[in-house]
């Protein structure tokens, strides 16, 4: 347990830092951009976000699972993947330009042409990440997202300072990913020929197995990320860019909430894939681990996110987007849905069919939302329409799970410890009664308070003995404890 958290927290980590370019740079970009020209480059990065998840199609995901279970086919998984990865990208870019320009440029307008070169670009020869998980080697990951990190931020902040324009900051995007194209293809080369020659010769191939693998899993993504992204394009299409704008910072958390839980997912699916010719029990028991874990995480960012979130918004990102602060908070609710990745536990169960079809029941029900509630209320709507698409999902995921390992509520989860987890952070949170830590402290109490709240909710979990609590804290002793004897 202890090294699947110690991977969870440099994944997390690692995550923070590679969603830099969304998390970090808009408080800067705000300072350069005005709200309309953020808006219209928030409308490039929707529309690239979206089509580069339909393109990898969770391809170089698939990694996780089939590099630890064909440990001596190693060189032939990742041909594959990046096979399979360069077709699907090439069939989505040009049917999506196809269906552009037959419309008039409704789908993507002006930006057609760059949002398919970026895409192409970004998304191939992208598998580093999960190559180096499946190999449980988590420190070449942060080297990598983190040198990528520092690249595409210094790019934008650097266009954006010069030109103040958006195109300018995509054409410097699209230069940096082919740079990196260019990287990956060399460095790849010079990994291939270092692999064991032994293992060479008892190389196997498995496209249909991989691709049926992919298929379920992408769709689903691609379904979870339309979800996501319906408030943003019913927002840009009804409301404006400017609301894009508004919204799009409104929705800030939805990275920090996708890092953590995924942080610990891909540290759990390559335990679970080599338990996978076992009866289910210990992949079931390990997932429930996992879900602990997600819930300390996911519940300490949002105590302190919910409580600041108007600080946050405001100081970072200037008095203009104060309307975001309503629709961050109410984001806020899907946090308790994101604790439990259903999805794990039916990939390890080898029943993916459930995902789809919750996936697509959420999409449906978000789109109803939209259409009937956004005109109503408008940009709070639009978040709150995701928080019950996503609940809703979770709950029918649940039943799949329930029914995949014939399990009852009961056994579905550690109730006792997940309930402790939630009671040590009601209790932390007293320390943020009142308007204490920014009345005397200013900005500096957002930092105070956080860090007290932190300890008392490690100390509260140490009291109720949840063994996740625990075992964190004996691999940091384990950790200070080498590091002095160094």
């Amino acid at each position: 347990m202890a090294g699947l958290v110690s991977r969870t927290a440099i994944i997390s980590i690692t995550r923070f830092m590679n969603q830099g370019l969304v998390v970090i740079s808009p408080i800067l970009l705000v300072r350069l951009l005005t709200v309309e020209e953020f808006g219209r480059y928030r409308e490039f990065l929707l529309y690239a976000g979206l089509l580069t998840t339909i393109c990898a199609f969770g391809i170089n995901n698939s990694l996780l699972y089939f590099i630890p279970s064909r440990p001596h086919s190693v060189r032939q998984m990742v041909r594959q993947a990046t096979t399979m990865t360069l077709g699907t990208s090439a069939l989505v870019v040009g049917v999506t330009l196809l269906a552009d320009y037959i419309s008039g440029g409704a789908i993507l307008g002006a930006v057609a042409m760059p949002v398919a070169i970026y895409v192409l670009l970004f998304v191939n020869l992208d598998f580093w990440e999960f190559y180096w998980l499946a190999l449980k080697r988590p420190v070449p990951v942060f080297a990598y997202t983190t040198g990528r990190l520092i690249a595409r931020i210094v790019v934008v902040v650097t266009a954006a300072s010069i030109w103040r324009d958006v195109m300018p900051i995509v054409w410097s995007l699209i230069a940096l990913e082919a740079a990196r194209i260019v990287g990956s293809w060399i460095a790849w080369q010079r990994a291939g020929r270092s692999i064991d020659q032994t293992d060479q010769a008892t190389e196997e191939s498995c496209w249909r197995e991989q691709f049926s693998y992919c298929f379920p899993i992408g769709l689903a993504l691609i379904l979870v990320t339309l979800n996501k992204s319906l408030g943003n394009l019913f927002v840009t299409k009804t409301l404006g860019v400017v609301a894009l704008a508004h919204y799009a910072i409104g929705t800030h958390i939805q990275p920090v909430i996708g890092v953590l839980r995924n942080s610990v997912s891909d540290a759990v699916l390559p335990e679970l894939a080599a338990l996978k010719n076992s009866k289910g029990e210990g992949a079931l028991a390990l997932w429930r681990r996992s879900t602990i874990v997600s819930m300390i995480l996911l519940t300490a960012a949002g105590v302190v996110v919910f409580e600041f979130a108007h600080t946050f918004v405001v100081t970072l990102f200037s008095p203009s987007y104060e309307p975001a602060v309503l629709i961050f908070q109410i984001y806020l609710l899907v946090l308790v849905r994101e604790v439990f990745d259903f999805g794990v536990a039916l990939r390890a169960a080898n029943k993916t069919a459930p995902i789809v079809t919750s996936s697509l029941l959420a999409i449906l029900l978000n789109l109803v939302l939209l259409i009937t509630v956004l005109p109503i209320w408008g940009l709070p709507a639009a978040a709150l329409a995701f928080v019950i698409s996503r609940w809703t999902e979770g709950l029918v995921l649940s039943r799949s799970t329930m029914r995949a390992y014939h399990i009852g509520v009961k056994d579905l989860a550690r109730w006792g410890d997940l309930g402790r987890v939630a009671l040590a952070a009601l209790l932390a949170s007293v320390v943020f009664y009142g308007d204490f830590w920014l009345d005397y402290f200013g900005l500096v109490g957002v930092i105070l308070g956080s860090a007290v709240f932190m300890a008392l909710f490690v100390v509260f979990m140490l009291a109720f003995r949840v063994p996740e609590a625990i075992s964190m804290l004996g691999r940091l002793r384990k950790t200070e404890t080498l590091a002095a004897k160094s």
